[in-house]
């Protein structure tokens, strides 16, 4: 479980060269870090007593794998986001689900800028060569024939395969290369040439998505680092100025009768729309994300009783 009260963070040895990068490629790399902005309206959490982001750069410096589970809208996909762009680190998201096709993450074959027909790396495989983040976002919606392609890249050899380029990619070691050598007992050994790159490898899912297969434990035993990632109160204060509106969300989560996920992007929906668009819309546009037939009469019944005070608040810290 992860809170907001943590340890002051460490300082980061994580660094990213991109002069290591060839000047062909260096322009697409720089446009894959993200921007500032997103770090800085982060909220960090406290994962088992530990900032979060020391956490991640531990599983950056031991190779190992991080996987969060959580509802929709908890910023599972925007702690790494941030972590990247706090970091200078490239970002590449691959979003899984059942029409997936791992050609068309890793890249393909194409006519290039020059006029000619050659192979273009998608950007995880820009990613995996160079260094950065790379993050499999809802893995539970990928069929198990697609995660398969990438077993070898989230296993202990970090490895990409790319058949349609004949070549075979370790993470972060792109710029540099590598080869094999012949040990003592005659047997091909990989070498990786010059310093690696940080890549942080990571995995996020949503348990209650419809549809969607349960992990197997081959590919969970592949992440070191499995954190439960959910709603937080203390983290939803710092981005949600109505305390009324937070107790709507919390007795709406605690509900048997409302299914619909009461995400922190929705409260935060709900205030900027108020500002921009007035009460009515914003209670309005709420309401419209749930059941028509089971929930909407409850969740429009609970914001017109505390509407007033949720407005009140809202108009308080806007002052």
């Amino acid at each position: 479980m992860a809170t907001t009260t943590a340890a002051p963070p460490a300082a980061s040895s994580i660094t990213f060269d991109i002069d290591t990068v060839p000047d062909e490629d260096r322009e697409r790399v720089e446009s894959l870090i993200p921007g500032a902005g997103v770090a800085h309206t982060y909220v960090h959490r406290n994962v088992h007593g530990l900032y979060d982001f020391d956490l991640f750069d531990v599983a950056t410096e031991e190779r190992e794998n991080v996987l969060l589970a959580g509802p929709t809208g908890s910023s599972k996909t925007t702690a790494f986001r941030a972590y990247a762009a706090e970091r200078r680190l490239p970002f590449a998201l691959v979003e899984c689900h059942a029409a997936m096709d791992p050609g068309m993450t890793v890249g393909k074959s194409t006519t290039l800028g020059d006029g000619s027909f050659g192979w273009m790396d998608g950007d995880m495989t820009v990613v995996a060569r160079y260094g950065g983040v790379i993050l499999f976002d809802e893995v539970n919606m990928a069929i198990p024939r697609v995660m398969a392609a990438f077993k070898a890249l989230i296993s202990v050899t970090r490895r990409l395969t790319i058949p349609e380029n004949t070549e075979s990619i370790i993470a972060g070691h792109g710029a540099h290369g590598h080869h094999f050598e012949t040990d003592e007992d005659g047997d091909d050994v990989l070498v990786c040439e010059g310093e690696a790159q940080p890549v942080l490898l990571a995995a996020a899912y949503n348990p209650r998505y419809q549809g969607t297969a349960r992990l197997n434990e081959a590919l969970l035993n592949q992440f070191a680092m499995p954190i439960s990632w959910g709603y937080q109160r203390d983290v939803e204060a710092q981005l949600v100025d109505s305390t009324t509106l937070l107790d709507q969300a919390d007795n709406m989560r605690s509900l048997a009768d409302i299914r619909t996920p009461v995400s922190t992007n929705m409260l935060m929906e709900f205030e900027r729309h108020y500002r921009r668009l007035g009460a009515s819309a914003a209670v309005g546009f709420f309401v419209e994300h749930f059941d028509e037939g089971t929930e909407q009469g409850s969740v429009q019944r609970a914001l017109d009783a505390e509407i007033d005070s949720i407005v009140r608040e809202i108009e308080a810290a806007t002052a």
